[in-house]
């Protein structure tokens, strides 16, 4: 019994693509074997292994930074608020952040071989002052008149304690911008700042404006 015979055209395509594809392997082998031959024979061709350096101190780096924020400072004061006719008492709980606006720093100094720097900073200040209301509390309220049920009467318990609450606010950036809380501030940055460009290999100092 005869068998069917094979299409013409699926040989002839077959007999086209086999030498083709042969001819790209061998020339992927030379290739290959080509670009290992120039690296092993040319010096400024072969890889070499990567360095890493940083650049020191740059007042671009630094301004990045923004607002440097190196103390949380907690605070706890008593609070007297006075009217006419009455007299308040709370005890206030906040805390406030104090950083450096690095916007304002400057580098100088600056020594490439030694890798030196010094930084010039501005002062730290507050930058943001919050009251715990969950916290802050009444502590004693009284009438400010020798007149009897006068302060009750005619007091404005709502009034002096919006007041009070608005003050509450100013008195613990007051409180949190004592020098001694500044002194904290500037010696975190300083740290901060020296460690940071310690671990790439810089010697930094800073100086306060």
């Amino acid at each position: 019994m005869a068998t069917p015979a094979e299409p013409r055209g699926g040989r002839c395509l077959i007999a086209l693509l086999l030498p083709a594809l042969i001819a790209l392997t061998a020339l992927a082998i030379l290739v290959v074997q080509a670009v290992a031959l120039i690296r092993s024979w040319d010096p400024a061709v072969r890889e070499t292994p990567p360095t890493f350096s940083s650049p020191g101190p740059t007042v671009v780096q630094l301004e990045r930074l923004q607002q440097l924020v190196s103390t949380r400072v907690h605070v706890a004061d008593v609070l007297v608020g006075e009217s006419r006719w009455l007299e308040r008492c709370w005890i206030i709980m906040g805390d406030a952040l104090l950083a450096v606006d690095m916007s304002k720093a400057e580098v100088k100094e600056r020594d490439e071989k030694a890798r030196t720097a010094t930084i010039i900073l501005p002062h730290p200040a507050v930058l943001s002052a919050r009251v715990n209301h969950e916290k802050s509390q009444q502590w004693d309220v009284k009438s400010r008149s020798w007149i009897p049920l006068a302060g009750l009467l005619l007091g404005d318990r709502r009034a002096i304690e919006q007041q009070a609450m608005r003050e509450a606010q100013r008195l613990v950036e007051r409180a949190a911008g004592t020098e001694d809380n500044m002194a904290a501030a500037r010696q975190g940055v300083e740290g901060m700042l020296s460690e940071f460009y310690r671990g790439v290999g810089w010697q930094v100092s800073v100086q306060w404006k």
